[in-house]
Parts: structure tokens; C-alpha cells; sequence
């Protein structure tokens, strides 16, 4: 596919999305790229915030949504012009640059929007975050992200400073996006010119070559290790480190003192970091290795001594901080491995990394079996006919990034037609979608609000807990709770964007809608449950669903605008913990007409606990299957293997002769199927190979 047909291909999916959900063709670009740029770990979080209006002098001021990263102690501005739906069209530099410049008045604004602005206004919260919250950032970023393709001319995007912080500008057009898309890992490679940042390379020595990887040992200067933090942020950082930094903090006292009081020793006290790369170049120079170019670095241990050296060049400058870090070299081991093998094997380089921080399961979600299991009844489930259709469809759910365009990267048009209307674009949901619905039912709309990320940890912790309890639970009737849940949150949606009184902060409303009408169930009506079946059933909501949603949200939209809130940007009081206890104390009623529907949690219970029995059933066959398909030779192998590791209990070693037993026709019950896979888990665990 080239550029041309990757644009026609995303221009047709946003009309047809714009269409099917009732929004704007500006607004769907923005969704598909920001959706993009944080599956790509761009940006971890995107908040959509529209602004328009007039400033200093009548100045242009125009964002459509905002992000502030901690970790990298940066916000950001997004501002996306309308989209060319019919014609392909070149971004040049002073168009580019007129849009630049109306995000960076609202920044430069700011005060003059809380002088003169309406406080009703989604803008005005977000001018009083950057005046009084955001001013000491480390730096600004502006995103333009546009369907135009950047014209060849534009080389540099030289941005002045803004109260004597770095701003950066990033174009994002069409064939940025397409080269994202196109990317083997799906992520913007970072590539390290270390002779433009050090004026050398860097010495190694090869350590290991295997098939899977090769390694080498270094050291790297304190100096280039701060720089390329400042430079890429949080990008540097595997994925397990950023999560382990954003709850510890970025900077370590104890690193600090380090390198302001002790330099000399930093190499003995410090225990190094730990990274991995796709491509490194090697230069022999008169018979020494040094690294001199280096492809896709990330860091997968020692992000608190990065972070600390970048924050010491940047905060502690009166204490001669500069050439104190000029003293210093960081002991690194250096792992190259391939795109192929790298979501393989780099959250084991992590987790292995990180023992002595503990990396979560939920870390290392992509591997969980909930989300192969959770994918497997996506695959496998049909949901009911509904508008006319005369056959069920799929809820596709993407257990990895790029999951569902892969189905139909090398069918004919035809079969690209089959699978979409088996797996219709409109329900195709992901991981961070997942979460956000399961959130919502959890009645925990502050989390929501957080953003993809936040949710995401947030439900990934609760899920790796319930799983070791009963990992029954997470059954067939959980995933049609959860296709009903994306169902209730996408019509509730559509409910709000036409109300009357909607302005802005949907994503917040919806959120707090919901979860508020699950409360209150609980709460007041503790004898009944809500049906999700009957949801799944008719896949969309009844009319006392829809009348439900129309009068709550309009109660939530005036909670969360009060006036006598203690945030002013809504946005980011709809995050706290406290909005939503104040939302809980908010006096309503449900309608007569929705209590109706109601059925007796009695029966929600009993359906619950035939579903967890139904799973225990499943996993049973399940294990059986894995037995007999396992093979009598690797059971023989593994009790030849215990013989010289002592692993297996007399007990064990009674019931992988069970299994062995298979070739004489007799096949392990349901129940010692379980006990048999369980020792087999337990061998792989103390090193057993196969």
C-alpha cells in the first residue's frame, strides 16, 4: 500500500465512522490520530478540548485538546484544521506555522482568556491550569496533526521559547501517520547519531550472540545519557519503567547526591541500566568497538538514574551540575533484538530486569491469558442479528495493536468486504476501551476520566487479583457484559453530543452518567440488578435506557460545571476521586419506566454463578485437550528430566503417568486433566524446556 491508497483507506473509515457515530469527519481524524500516537507511546494520554477564539490584539487562538505528561514534566497542545475529504493537499511551512501560532496563543494568552473569557467555556479551565499549574513545566509541545502532506520544503520547525521554556512543534500528516502505520513495531523509530550528540561513539565489548539477540557492555557517558532524556522523554523508556517511574517519582535523592557531591563515585555506587535496541552500527577503530548509531533504544532498567542525570542538568545548574555530569559514565548492557522477536522478548527483558522493583503481572498484560481468553470469545461469539440484518456479527477485540487491519492486509476486496461485515469496523474495540467499560460498571468514573493509560493500570491490577481468586469469573457472559457495557457507553454518547445543554467535556459526562446509574442501583434498589442481557439481547438500549441517560447527564454536566467546584479546568476535577463522591451525594431518582426493567439480583447471581460453572467446565475439556496433545513422548521426557532435577512430588510423578497412559487408550478424568496441566506449569517454572 502507498501513500495514496493509505490516505484514501483512512478517509473512507472516517466517513464511514463519522457516519455511523453521528460526529464530525475533523473529529474522527483526531480520534484516529491520537488514538494512534498513544498506541505508538507518543503521548500517553489525549484529552479532546475544542477552543476558538480572539486575543491580545485580536490574535487567533485555536486548540482542540491537551495533554501533561509528568513523567516528562511537559504539556502539550494538539490543534488539528479541517479535514480535505476530496483532494490531496500540501501542507506548506507558513500554513503549518499559522497553526502553530494559534495554539501557542492560547499559551501565551492565558491570561488575557481569564480576563476577558466566559468561565463557562472549556477553554477558560485550561487557561487557568497553564497560568497558574503549567508555567514551570520543563517544556511546551504543539502537535498539528492533519490529513494534509508536508511539503518537502519543511526542513526544521524552529520554535522561539515561552517563559523561558522549551517549545517544541510536531507535524503529523498523512505520511508521518502512513510511515507509522507501516512501522514493523508499530512506533516511530527512534534512531541515535552519536557522533552529532557525542562527536564520537561509544566503546563496547560483544558479550553475547544468540540466535534471538546480541549483547554488548559499555559505558555511557552521564552527559549523553541526560541529553538523549531531554531530548526523547519518556519515548526512551520500556514501557514497565515509565509505569514504575510515573508511580515512584522521576528523580532519586540518593542519585542526586550522587552526582552533585560524589561524581567520581557515581560509577561505583551506581548499579547501571539495562536497554535494548533493533540496530546498532559497530565502527573499528584501531581495534576497539564503538557504537556509533543506534536504532529503537529503550530503556528497560535504570530509568530513575536517567531521569535523575537529566533533571540535574536542567534544575541544578547553580550547583555546577553540568560539568559534574561531564565526569560520570553509566555502566549499560545492551540487548539488540528484531522487530520479529521484540514483543517477545523485551517485557522479559524487563520484568527479569526489574525484580528487585517488582514488575506486576499487569505489567506484562499483553501475555495474560485474560487477554487471550477475553480474544478467543471475540473470535468465536456471534452477537445477535439486530437493524435488519439476517445474521449475527463479531465484537472484534484487538488483543494487540494493528490486530484487526492485519486480518485484511492481503485479501482481495471481496474477502475485505466478507470480514467487515462478519467484524464491522464500528465494533471493533481494544484494550484500553475494555478497560474503560469495565471501569464504568466498577462505578469508578474518575479513573475513566484519567485517560487510556490510567484506566488501563487501574482495571489491569483489579483483573490480575480476580484472576488468582477465581479465574472463572471471566467467562462467556462477562464478555457480553462487556460488548453491552461499549454498547450503553457508545449510545450514551450519541444521547449527549444532541442534548440541548451539551457543550463540551462528553467524554466526562458519559463517564459519570453511567457509573451513576449503576450506583444508584446498588445504592437504592439493592434487591435488583440491571440486565445486561437484555442489552446484549437487542444490542442497543430501550427506550427507558435512553430516557435514563438524557435526564442523568444533565445532572452530572451541572455537578461537574458547578460553580463552586474546587478545580476550575473540569477536565481535571471530573479526575478526582472527590468529584466523584460529590457526584455519589447528588440527589436524583431513576424513572419508573427504567426500575421496570429491573430484574431480581437474585437471578443476576444465579446467571453469574452458571457461567463461572460453565468456565470450569470449559477450562476441564480444555486441559484434557492439552494433555492428550502434549504427547506421551514429552510426558516420558518430562519424568526423565525430574530425574535429575527432583522436582515432581511422589504424588506428581503418579499423575504424569496418567497422561502417559494415553497411549494405551486411557484418557486422565476432567479434574486430573487440571492437576496435571498445573504440574506441567509448575516443571516450566523451575526450567523445565519443553
Amino acid at each position: 500500500m502507498n501513500l495514496s491508497d493509505f490516505r484514501k483507506k483512512i478517509i473512507d473509515e472516517i466517513k464511514f465512522m463519522s457516519s455511523a457515530e453521528g460526529t464530525t469527519n475533523t473529529e474522527e481524524f483526531l480520534n484516529y490520530a491520537t488514538d494512534s500516537l498513544v498506541e505508538a507511546e507518543e503521548i500517553e494520554e489525549y484529552s479532546p478540548l475544542h477552543f476558538e477564539g480572539l486575543g491580545k490584539n485580536g490574535r487567533k487562538i485555536e486548540i482542540d485538546g491537551y495533554n501533561y505528561n509528568d513523567l516528562d514534566d511537559c504539556l502539550s497542545l494538539f490543534i488539528a484544521p479541517e479535514i480535505h475529504l476530496l483532494e490531496e493537499v500540501t501542507l506548506t511551512n507558513s500554513e503549518a506555522e499559522k497553526y502553530f501560532v494559534r495554539a501557542r496563543n492560547f499559551l501565551e494568552d492565558s491570561s488575557y482568556i481569564l480576563a476577558n473569557g466566559e468561565d463557562s467555556t472549556p477553554g477558560y479551565g485550561l487557561a487557568s491550569d497553564v497560568h497558574k499549574l503549567y508555567k514551570d513545566v520543563r517544556k511546551y509541545r504543539i502537535y498539528l496533526l492533519t490529513d494534509m502532506t508536508m511539503s518537502k520544503s519543511i526542513k526544521e520547525l524552529d520554535a522561539p521559547n515561552l517563559y523561558g521554556k522549551i517549545v517544541e512543534y510536531q507535524i503529523w500528516d498523512m505520511g508521518r501517520l502512513y510511515q507509522l502505520d507501516s512501522s514493523s513495531n508499530g512506533k516511530e523509530e527512534i534512531v541515535i547519531d552519536l557522533h552529532d550528540l557525542f562527536g564520537r561513539g561509544i566503546p563496547c565489548l560483544s558479550a553475547s550472540e544468540t540466535d534471538d539477540y546480541n549483547a554488548y557492555l559499555c559505558n555511557i557517558p552521564g552527559m549523553v545519557l541526560a541529553n538523549l532524556y531531554n531530548t526523547y522523554g519518556g519515548r526512551l523508556l520500556e514501557g514497565n519503567v515509565r509505569s514504575f517511574l510515573q508511580i515512584k517519582g522521576k528523580v532519586n535523592k540518593g542519585i542526586r547526591n550522587t552526582i552533585l557531591n560524589n561524581p567520581t563515585m557515581f560509577f561505583a555506587y551506581n548499579n547501571g541500566i539495562a536497554a535494548t535496541a533493533s540496530e546498532v552500527e559497530i565502527n573499528n577503530i584501531d581495534g576497539i568497538d564503538y557504537i556509533t548509531r543506534i536504532t529503537s533504544l529503550q530503556i528497560v532498567n535504570g530509568g530513575q538514574t536517567t531521569a535523575s542525570l537529566a533533571m540535574a542538568l536542567l534544575n541544578d545548574k547553580k550547583d555546577n551540575s553540568e560539568s559534574k555530569i561531564n565526569t560520570i559514565y553509566v555502566p549499560m548492557k545492551l540487548s539488540i533484538v528484531s522487530h520479529e522477536k521484540a514483543q517477545e522478548l523485551i517485557p522479559n527483558i524487563s520484568r527479569f530486569a526489574n525484580t528487585q522493583n517488582k514488575v506486576s503481572d499487569a505489567d506484562l498484560w499483553s501475555n495474560h491469558p485474560f487477554h487471550i481468553r477475553i480474544e478467543e470469545f471475540s473470535r468465536r461469539i456471534y452477537a445477535p442479528a439486530s437493524r435488519g440484518q439476517q445474521f449475527g456479527t463479531h465484537w472484534y477485540y484487538e488483543r494487540a495493536n494493528g490486530q484487526y487491519k492485519q486480518e485484511t492486509y492481503k485479501c482481495s476486496q471481496a474477502e475485505k468486504r466478507r470480514f467487515e461485515l462478519q467484524n464491522p469496523p464500528t465494533q471493533m474495540f481494544k484494550k484500553i476501551d475494555l478497560a474503560r467499560y469495565m471501569n464504568l460498571k466498577q462505578m469508578r468514573p474518575d479513573i475513566a476520566s484519567k485517560g487510556a493509560q490510567s484506566g488501563f493500570a487501574f482495571f489491569a491490577n483489579w483483573v490480575v487479583k480476580e484472576w488468582e481468586k477465581n479465574e472463572a469469573t471471566f467467562n462467556e457472559e462477562y464478555f457480553k457484559d462487556i460488548v453491552s457495557l461499549g454498547i450503553i457507553a457508545k449510545e450514551a454518547d450519541k444521547i449527549v453530543r444532541s442534548q440541548p445543554w451539551y457543550n463540551a467535556y462528553k467524554a466526562n459526562i458519559v463517564a459519570y452518567t453511567i457509573s451513576r446509574i449503576f450506583y444508584e442501583v446498588v445504592s437504592n434498589h439493592s434487591d435488583r440488578a440491571i440486565s445486561l442481557k437484555q442489552v446484549w439481547a437487542k444490542q442497543s438500549l430501550s427506550e427507558a435506557w435512553q430516557k435514563q441517560i438524557i435526564s442523568i447527564s444533565e445532572i452530572m454536566y451541572n455537578h461537574l460545571i458547578d460553580e463552586n467546584r474546587p478545580y476550575e479546568n473540569v477536565t481535571e476535577w471530573a479526575k478526582r476521586e472527590l468529584c466523584w463522591e460529590n457526584a455519589k451525594k447528588v440527589s436524583l431518582q431513576l424513572n419508573n419506566d427504567f426500575i421496570e426493567e429491573l430484574i431480581d439480583r437474585a437471578v443476576a447471581i444465579s446467571d453469574q454463578s452458571f457461567a463461572k460453572k460453565d468456565q470450569r467446565t470449559i477450562n476441564k475439556l480444555q486441559a484434557m485437550i492439552e494433555v492428550v496433545n502434549f504427547g506421551s513422548d514429552n510426558w516420558r521426557a518430562l519424568i526423565e528430566w525430574d530425574s535429575t532435577h527432583h522436582v515432581l512430588s511422589a504424588r506428581d510423578i503418579e499423575f504424569i503417568n496418567l497422561a502417559i497412559g494415553i497411549d494405551s487408550g486411557k484418557t486422565p478424568s476432567e479434574k486430573q486433566a487440571l492437576i496435571i496441566i498445573d504440574i506441567l506449569e509448575k516443571s516450566r517454572i523451575e526450567s523445565f524446556p519443553l
